[in-house]
């Protein structure tokens, strides 16, 4: 987080910023099978922002106007506008995957999709004002996705599992684009005939800035890379919970942008 003195003198150097404490995201995921190589995942979330301060939205602004903002001076820390929450139905994900290659060893697959606009974007301020839509559970655009992945061996006990994906989107609410990004995973799991499976993982993130108004957001974009190790538990031969922990080990962000402290997952799946 920003502290409000922070806050005050990004205002004073004519930086309009605002920042959220924390993010938790519930999903549902339905999967099914097309055919013998093909099959289409559905992914619904529910999001809730917290948190929220800002020294740039139609309060802060009012107040500032009256009582303009000096560096290192913090008299004016009740001009930064907080908001509790803004939780919602977020955006759904539609996404396809179709084997293309398996010799029973390796298999690649291609992988494709959408995000739908399905989530809410009309959360307001704690002071009356919309919020913008990169804090709204849901974005108002249409994303498209694509891209290739990996499952093999690398030995008899150890699993190897990597994908690259490439997603670009439509503007969305209040004339918001989110920058294009790339995503890697490579993810390897031991002994994973196992009940209980060790797993370790490496994820990276690379967005362009966003786009709002037309005019690029300076303090937005960045390359993002995460350790994540976890383990999944198996119940029995339909049902397994999953957790791990995601830490940032490389972070450079555009901007004045507040480096991620970690994210953390857990989750529970069955097979009908």
């Amino acid at each position: 987080i920003f502290t409000d003195h922070q806050m005050i003198d990004f205002k004073a150097q004519g930086e309009d910023v605002h920042m959220h404490s924390s993010e938790d995201a519930y999903f549902l995921s339905f999967g099914f099978p097309v055919n013998e190589d093909m099959d289409v995942n559905l992914m619904l979330q529910y999001n809730n922002f917290k948190g929220f301060k800002d020294n740039g939205d139609a309060n802060a602004n009012a107040c500032f106007d009256s009582t303009p903002a000096v560096v290192g001076d913090p008299s004016t820390a009740s001009c930064i506008s907080p908001t509790a929450e803004s939780p919602g139905v977020g955006d759904l994900l539609v996404t396809g995957r179709y084997r293309f290659f398996n010799d029973g060893d390796n298999q690649w697959a291609s992988v494709f999709g959408l995000i739908l606009p399905t989530g809410k974007i009309t959360n307001k301020t704690d002071g009356g004002e919309i919020l913008g839509t990169h804090n709204q559970p849901g974005s108002g655009a249409i994303t498209f996705q694509g891209g290739v992945a990996y499952s093999g061996h690398l030995t008899k006990k150890v699993a190897i599992d990597a994908g690259v994906i490439y997603r670009f989107g439509t503007q969305g609410a209040k004339q918001f684009r989110p920058g294009n990004s790339w995503q890697f995973d490579v993810a390897a799991s031991f002994a994973h005939h196992s009940a209980i499976v060790p797993v370790i993982e490496l994820n990276g993130i690379f967005f362009d800035r966003d786009i709002e108004n037309d005019e690029i957001k300076r303090n937005s974009g960045g390359d993002v890379v995460y350790l994540s190790p976890g383990i999944n538990f198996k119940i029995n031969e339909k049902q397994g919970v999953y957790a791990n922990v995601s830490y940032p080990v490389y972070q450079e962000l555009s901007g004045i942008s507040n480096d991620e402290k970690y994210r953390w997952s857990l989750g529970w799946s069955t097979a009908f």
